[in-house]
């Protein structure tokens, strides 16, 4: 072959190879059919409420219920044990869920029944939000809207960052349930990447939450002690002083840095809501500080 011919050849192929690779790339961005979404994720919920979205949700996990009260939603169920023929017989446009999303076989028939389907990452960070905001502004052709509200949680932490005086408090957060008493957030939970956007250095060593005693609470000292509640909004701090009084003994308790928050909003990773409250809590933690 001679090597002009082998020249045009390989132009050829280039030509075709760079026309497929844009092919491919207009086809996936290409905003999807969305008059019927299933949404299956309450972080997920929060921010397709927040597009504009809200009136073409039709079913939710429970985890999402209190998000959408002025609306009448089925309900499926907790977002790790749905039912596949429950979803796939409202005949949605998209479903959207999370790396949490199951069981296994459940996001397999939604899969094979070829519907469009999102999974977005649990957020850990400021940044996983906005991507997964980013992520469904584009699938659902709002990408105005999802940059607005890009442009607002990127002032929320940089307000969140002003108020930061580089003392790196040791935090704990505590889940209140009540007659059970308290749970203590350790590694891979929302309240450890709460902890991480207020610029705080988690006491808890473990993953997942564990039951914890006072008297550990006491020994381990912190700064700041966050409590939240699960249901019912946040607990009063006087009430939950009240039922543990040893909290008071603590530098946190010294400082009146025992904070309550709602922890509903908390469920399925760092939610818009979450970087809202965590904003908040900046202005009372640091303020404190100085």
């Amino acid at each position: 072959m001679s090597q002009s011919k082998f020249s045009r050849l390989n132009t050829r192929k280039l030509f075709y190879g760079v026309l497929l690779l844009l092919t491919a790339q207009i086809t996936l961005a290409e905003p999807v059919h969305t008059e019927r979404i299933i949404s299956v994720d309450s972080n997920a919920t929060e921010i397709l409420l927040a597009l504009g979205a809200g009136s073409k949700i039709i079913a939710t996990d429970i985890t999402s219920e209190p998000l959408l009260t002025s609306q009448n939603v089925k309900q499926l169920g907790y977002h790790r044990a749905l039912s596949a023929e429950a979803i796939l017989s409202l005949q949605p446009d998209l479903i959207v869920g999370s790396d949490h999303t199951g069981p296994a076989p459940t996001v397999k028939a939604i899969q094979n029944a070829k519907i469009n389907f999102i999974q977005l990452n649990s957020p850990q960070t400021i940044a996983d939000l906005r991507s997964n905001i980013q992520h469904l502004a584009r699938a659902l052709d709002r990408e105005k809207t999802g940059q607005q509200l890009i442009d607002d949680i990127q002032r929320m932490e940089t307000a969140i960052t002003d108020h930061l005086n580089g003392t790196n408090l040791k935090m704990v957060f505590l889940l209140d349930l009540n007659d059970r008493g308290l749970s203590q957030a350790g590694r891979d939970t929302v309240g450890h990447a709460l902890i991480n956007v207020l610029d705080g250095q988690n006491i808890s060593e473990f993953n997942g939450y564990q039951s914890v005693s006072l008297e550990s609470i006491l020994a381990m000292n912190p700064d700041v002690i966050m409590v939240g509640r699960r249901g019912n909004g946040a607990p009063e701090t006087e009430q939950l002083l009240t039922r543990y009084p040893l909290l008071n003994n603590t530098s946190a308790g010294q400082t009146n840095r025992i904070i309550s928050i709602d922890a509903s909003k908390l469920i399925a990773g760092l939610s818009i809501t979450a970087v809202q409250q965590a904003d908040k809590l900046a202005t009372i933690i640091y303020s404190s500080a100085k």
